[in-house]
């Protein structure tokens, strides 16, 4: 996730003393939403309770940040899913660095508390999921099956 030069360390340290990062976005796994190096992250210090749709900044035990949205709130933690990916993660409040207070595409700014269109591409999103499941991990390795069959 970090780009812009900045590292793990000192994203928390800007988050600490100006509460408000902006940088690049880095990998898929929030595709479409976010493009790989193209689009823009604000990311703030926790100012409230994470909620379900949330896109938290964590860091993995590697060291690692990562930008993935709540599936579902839990008592001890979150379930946590990128929007391109089909793994689930279990997250916890100590894991947690910011939250996704809103992202810059092509010159537009999309607020996640009050973008109407970033609501419906969360609501598209998850309805379309198992649809993509199914294709992602059932129809298409079927379909490359016989492919490879009928091309010997």
């Amino acid at each position: 996730m970090p780009e812009k030069g900045y590292d793990s360390c000192s994203i928390e340290q800007i988050l600490a003393e100006h509460g408000e990062i902006m940088t690049s976005s880095a990998g898929i796994s929030m595709y479409p939403m976010l493009r790989n190096r193209r689009d823009m992250v604000v990311i703030v210090k926790l100012y409230r309770k994470l909620k379900r749709h949330d896109v938290p900044l964590y860091r993995l035990k590697s060291g690692k940040l990562v930008l993935h949205r709540i599936l579902k709130v839990k008592e001890n933690g979150y379930v946590i899913r990128g929007d391109n990916l089909y793994e689930k993660e279990f997250v916890t409040d100590d894991m947690i660095v910011g939250v996704l207070k809103g992202f810059h595409r092509e010159g537009k700014y999309y607020d996640c508390e009050t973008s109407r269109a970033y609501h419906t591409y969360i609501i598209y999103n998850r309805l379309n999921y198992p649809l993509r499941w199914f294709w992602k991990k059932r129809l298409r390795p079927f379909l490359s099956k016989i492919k490879h069959k009928i091309i010997k």
